[in-house]
């Protein structure tokens, strides 16, 4: 029984994939059942036995990815103690995880977030996604601020946290657009350093 389930896993989790890989070249009017049962090399009942139709691949593929996310982000984090600029640069680092920041799921992402057909039906859920990881570095930055020995005021404390950490937000994300645009240029490590720079260069003004 436990080999069976093993086995099941094991095959939904290489549909999961398959879809991915089509929704990265064909977006998502054009994945279908039968091009992911291709891409599979499996027949198009045994995709039907596993996912009841195109939603529910889609659906699977999001959990999928929030998952992977979220135990990437988990990782790097168990990796650092409870410095807060250890687990501020552990944070920027998982946003440019290879294991994330690859050629198939970056579209991904970027489909559910701006394809008409998907991002209403996703739109809440991918928020709640980008809210967890923003709070979670927003509060790292609100530590740093809040440090001696040049310590920001508690008056001033959310305003320069959040004058710190949304354009951080903006930043990372427009590094995962440019890893889209020019993937032959982009480089994981200049990102990963630029954004930790721009953090550094702020904490800098606060304490001059």
């Amino acid at each position: 029984m436990k080999e069976n389930t093993n086995i099941r896993r094991k095959r939904r989790r290489d549909l999961i994939e398959a879809t991915i890989a089509v929704i990265a070249e064909h977006g998502y009017a054009g994945t279908t059942v039968s091009r992911v049962a291709k891409q599979a090399q499996v027949s198009a009942g045994l995709m039907n036995f596993h996912f009841d139709g195109k939603d529910m691949l889609f659906q699977a593929v999001f959990e999928h990815l929030d998952a992977e996310f979220e135990a990437v982000w988990r990782e790097h984090l168990a990796a650092v103690d409870d410095d807060p600029a250890a687990r501020l640069e552990a944070m920027v680092e998982a946003y440019f995880d290879r294991r994330i920041l690859t050629a198939e799921k970056l579209p991904v992402w970027f489909t559910f977030w701006a394809d008409a057909a998907l991002r209403d039906r996703y739109r809440a859920a991918a928020t709640r996604v980008e809210l967890r990881y923003s709070k979670e570095l927003a509060a790292e930055i609100k530590r740093l601020l809040a440090a001696p020995p040049q310590a920001v005021p508690k008056s001033q404390l959310m305003r320069r946290t959040r004058d710190i950490a949304a354009p951080l937000i903006a930043m990372i994300d427009g590094y995962w657009l440019q890893a889209i645009l020019n993937p032959g240029r982009f480089s994981h490590r200049a990102a990963i350093q630029d954004c930790l720079n721009f953090v550094q260069a702020c904490l800098a003004r606060d304490r001059s």
